[in-house]
């Protein structure tokens, strides 16, 4: 099979699964948000790996399949304290989410007995199964589930494929616009879920009172949440190429919060502040988003001639493809 053909049955067989269990949120994730993690985290992967000289196809093919088995992954499991329970091989420990339909793959998931097993381990068994189906050498298969099973906590000393998803499931996730983009969508739902029954729903509070809302995330919540990024997570990456992006992405968002600040300093409902206009575009578009499609529709609309914008959105897009 020519790899391009097999990508893209790869591609489809990822949507037809995800879409499998219902919309919702569970922990940090929404249905939408997986797919658009899964595309992102491949072309950063294959940009780390460029650099640093890894097997592209090992690092794709694993990138592409990493978070097959990530939907059946539930609420955290929480001791007394309220603390995420560990299992003796360091993994976090969620409650299963079963599909409410089933494919090839929940099939196998269940052939091959995974349930609970971490994603990451039950996902590196079902890729190693369906790669063999799709014909590739066996030595393949293995590396790309090997690849897999280390994106989580990778070895002392693991091969560079293992070490630049390990990196850019890190990156995508905590460091960058994206990661901004769906912490704007994950404050907004536990905004929601823990305000009192007096408070507005943030539908309201957003369109009527919108610097209530924005004024205390945008000032206090935003600088705290990129200090914490950058000292809980930079460390932990495992590839020069990978502390260069994140540390280059750390600079860019730092520069947009200090103007978001500034625009939301200054906010009246007829000024001129296009990333907060931005942000509130992502806001009013939150019922089970996709963080590439809002991004597509806002750049399509965005007028041309509103050049701060113009360039929060560029810088957004190639942060989504991976090239920065």
């Amino acid at each position: 099979m020519e790899y391009e053909t097999l990508l893209s049955e790869l591609e489809q067989l990822l949507k037809e699964t995800y879409a499998l269990w219902d919309p919702g949120w569970v922990t940090f994730n929404w249905r939408a948000y997986t797919y658009d993690h899964v595309q992102r985290v491949r072309g950063l992967a294959l940009n780390i790996c460029r650099q640093e000289g890894g097997d592209a196809h090992i690092v794709e093919l694993a990138a592409l399949l990493h978070d097959i088995t990530k939907p059946y992954d539930g609420e955290y499991i929480t001791d007394k304290e309220g603390d995420r329970v560990v299992d003796e091989r360091g993994y976090w420990q969620n409650r299963i989410r079963q599909p409410a339909r089933r494919n090839r793959v929940t099939d196998l998931y269940d052939e091959l007995g995974l349930m609970g097993e971490p994603h990451n381990e039950s996902g590196a068994l079902v890729a190693r199964h369906l790669l063999r189906r799709k014909g590739l050498r066996e030595s393949t298969c293995e590396r790309v589930a090997q690849t897999i099973r280390q994106h989580l906590l990778p070895p002392e000393d693991p091969p560079v494929e293992s070490r630049c998803l390990c990196d850019a499931d890190t990156i995508d996730a905590n460091i960058g616009l994206p990661a901004f983009v769906r912490n704007i969508y994950i404050h907004l739902h536990f905004h929601n879920l823990r305000k009192g029954p007096e408070e507005p729903a943030i539908a309201t509070l957003l369109q009527e009172k919108p610097s209530q809302y924005l004024k205390p995330y945008i000032i206090e919540n935003l600088p705290r949440w990129v200090r914490g990024k950058r000292r809980d997570f930079v460390p932990r990456l495992r590839t020069d190429t990978a502390r260069e992006i994140a540390l280059a992405r750390l600079q860019r968002l730092e520069g947009v919060f200090q103007r978001l600040e500034k625009e939301t300093r200054a906010f009246s409902s007829n000024g001129n502040h296009p990333y907060l206009d931005i942000v509130l575009h992502y806001m009013h578009h939150r019922k089970d988003p996709s963080i590439a499609e809002e991004t597509e529709a806002l750049a399509a609309k965005w007028p041309s001639h509103r050049v701060r914008g113009c360039e929060l959105i560029r810088w957004l897009k190639r942060e989504m493809a991976g090239v920065e």
